[in-house]
């Protein structure tokens, strides 16, 4: 785990590939169900992207997805109509603040992302705190040549739905990449959890090589030398059910999932299009391990098999 340069938190000189972006990413979930994830992805050749989503136990997800907003200018603060976005880093690889102020709708069903994401739509608020618990772990290339990390954390603050104020203390995780992202990729899946005080993992598995490390206050960051992610037999989207890492088991119960039509044909895509291509599944997790029961996020790449079909 070398040691990063606090620039790196910052952007990148947009690379020659006209897929080129970068994102940043952070997740939040709390062992009630409820939870949250923006992304923010910068295409210098096309548009910006933002995704919000917030899901709670026995409601649908609340949805902010705009592919089509005007890039900010030199931080990470996006404005467009009815829209204002930001991602600050107030202390590189330690604190970030994640705002947001616009319109999103709440989906009766997940799949209704697929139906052209109506639903009810009410105002959309964030005002939340990213520290950190861990290194960063620095995730191997990718294709595409992807550089990029991740780091766990603590995250606190509040989620504004309509008139709804939720108070939210829970553990996040986050992300940052840049490189020729390829939406319509096959076998792209990614995982980001913690177990109380004691346990953070991450793996991550893209053109068939997959890699992970965890942490613990006893033992610092450990990276995996083998990683095995099981999926759903027959389920289109390949919704995960365990995890091995060096022999440890991880188990998994999806708790709630949201479609992402995220690029290769989707509606606001910037990708080409392709049959089953560029659907994103995210969905928050409880998983079982050895030393207890955690909360967090995976995702993972759908394909024409699973539309239609929400895990869990």
């Amino acid at each position: 785990m070398g040691q990063r340069p606090a620039i790196d938190e910052g952007r990148h000189e947009p690379g020659v590939a006209p897929d080129w972006s970068e994102h940043w990413s952070f997740d939040v979930s709390r062992e009630d169900g409820t939870g949250a994830f923006v992304r923010l992805g910068l295409h210098p050749r096309g548009r910006t992207w933002y995704w919000g989503y917030v899901v709670q136990p026995e409601r649908g997800p609340v949805v902010v997805r705009d592919h089509e907003l005007p890039g900010p200018r030199r931080s990470l603060e996006v404005k467009g109509e009815s829209f204002w976005c930001d991602l600050a880093c107030e202390s590189p690889f330690d604190h970030w603040t994640v705002g947001l102020e616009t319109y999103g709708v709440r989906l009766d069903d997940p799949a209704d992302a697929y139906r052209g994401e109506m639903g009810e739509r009410l105002p959309v608020g964030l005002d939340l705190e990213w520290e950190a618990r861990t290194p960063v772990f620095d995730q191997p290339p990718a294709p595409g040549d992807v550089t990029g990390y991740a780091q766990a954390g603590v995250v606190h603050g509040e989620i504004l739905l309509g008139s709804e104020v939720i108070e939210l203390e829970g553990r996040g995780d986050r992300t940052h990449s840049w490189g020729v992202h390829d939406w319509g990729a096959a076998g792209w899946h990614r995982v980001a959890f913690q177990v109380d005080d004691l346990f953070a993992l991450h793996v991550r598995s893209e053109g068939g090589d997959a890699s992970g490390a965890w942490w613990t206050p006893g033992e610092g960051l450990v990276v995996a030398t083998t990683v095995e992610i099981e999926t759903g037999a027959g389920d289109g989207r390949s919704a995960p059910v365990r995890y091995r890492l060096d022999g440890t088991v991880i188990g998994v119960e999806v708790v709630a999932s949201v479609p992402v039509p995220a690029g290769g044909g989707a509606p606001g895509s910037t990708s080409p299009p392709g049959p089953g291509r560029g659907w994103l599944t995210r969905a928050l997790c409880r998983f079982e391990t050895p030393r207890g029961t955690g909360t967090g996020w995976a995702e993972w790449l759908g394909t024409e098999a699973g539309r239609g079909r929400v895990p869990g």
